[in-house]
């Protein structure tokens, strides 16, 4: 998708309002991603969909910590169903791409982010490429989330309550998947998590959320606010925070500090691919960077360590960056939004 195509759809309302106004002002979208979703299954896992799906789902329950944790977006999944003309059974199995994943085995996940302190007049900052497999491409969207008191900017795949998002008290989240780490078949799903650090008023609050909810699957959590950033490594073992080095805390798809092994095939080292692409970063943010610098930090395509990915084949599970943002927490809020690879493509800025 051109960044200049990515449509911004307006949510407010009460939960399941929001969550008609997104199905329905997507369902197209909705609907022809979901086609090749189920047909990506069968490419992904050797088994179709019609039977993939329901032993995920029989394996699984995540409903009882949503219900718990998150009962607001229970409802707005609910109203994605309505609004984009799907069974809640479907709406509800398209939040758990992470969960998906590791039950399905997959090494679909990448995702490149960084993390910023304050210094010198310079605001937080917090950014990321979001790496998925090719069929999410044409399904970026913004959503423009009105809650009771605050409204929040969220990148998503058509159809899911979000992958990444900021909002206008300050907040930003940005989420890397950690496959090694332990998982939970009734934890809390990723995109419940991120969305519920969202709802938070500060980083701190951000932290107590992250600390006291059982968690799903393997995640770095990027959080800041105005005045501080702080990461994180979740998993079904819990919380553990990572230290900063000069001010930034760069991040890929491999645990730095936690030992929450997933099982004894875990590669704790992470794969090749990730350790390029946590080099490219930590090389190109040796000096802290400004905002304009993190796009050129995101857009790295190194040997070895390429940052912005494009699709290396038409195979529906290929690789690709479909979306990239960096979050300017100061005085005020800024959200820079790519809808591809940034090596490729063009950025839009927003302020809230």
């Amino acid at each position: 998708m051109r960044t200049e195509n990515l449509p911004v759809v307006d949510c407010a309302g009460d939960a399941r309002r929001r969550g008609q106004a997104h199905g329905e002002a997507l369902r197209g979208v909705i609907s022809a991603k979901v086609e090749r979703w189920r047909e990506a299954i069968g490419e992904a896992y050797g088994t179709p969909a019609s039977l993939f799906l329901p032993r995920f789902l029989d394996a699984t329950d995540f409903r009882v910590a949503i219900a718990e944790h998150t009962p607001d977006l229970a409802d707005e999944v609910v109203g994605i169903a309505e609004g984009a003309g799907l069974s809640e059974e479907t709406a509800y199995a398209l939040q758990l791409m992470d969960e998906e994943w590791w039950w399905g085995r997959s090494n679909a996940a990448h995702c490149s982010s960084l993390a910023v302190v304050p210094a010198d007049g310079r605001p937080v900052l917090i950014a990321q490429t979001m790496d998925l497999p090719r069929w999410h491409d044409g399904a970026q969207a913004l959503l423009k989330i009105h809650d009771e008191d605050h409204e929040c900017l969220v990148f998503t795949s058509a159809g899911m309550i979000g992958l990444m998002g900021v909002s206008g008290r300050g907040l930003g989240v940005c989420v890397n998947t950690l496959s090694q780490l332990a998982v939970n078949p009734r934890g809390l799903p990723v995109a419940f998590v991120m969305r519920g650090v969202l709802a938070r008023a500060s980083a701190a609050a951000a932290a107590e959320f992250l600390g006291r909810v059982p968690h799903a699957s393997g995640q770095n959590y990027q959080l800041g606010d105005r005045s501080e950033a702080r990461t994180f490594e979740c998993s079904a073992g819990g919380v553990v925070q990572v230290p900063f080095s000069n001010g930034c805390s760069p991040h890929t798809n491999h645990p730095l500090v936690s030992t929450d092994r997933r099982d004894a095939a875990a590669r704790m080292e992470g794969s090749e691919d990730s350790r390029g692409r946590l080099e490219s970063l930590r090389t190109d943010i040796d000096v802290v960077p400004d905002a304009a610098a993190v796009k050129a930090v995101l857009a790295a395509r190194r040997t070895g360590g390429i940052v912005s990915i494009t699709p290396q084949s038409a195979a529906l599970t290929a690789s690709m960056t479909i979306g990239s943002v960096i979050y300017s927490l100061g005085e005020t809020i800024e959200l820079s939004v790519c809808a591809g690879p940034p090596s490729h493509e063009s950025w839009r800025a927003i302020a809230m």
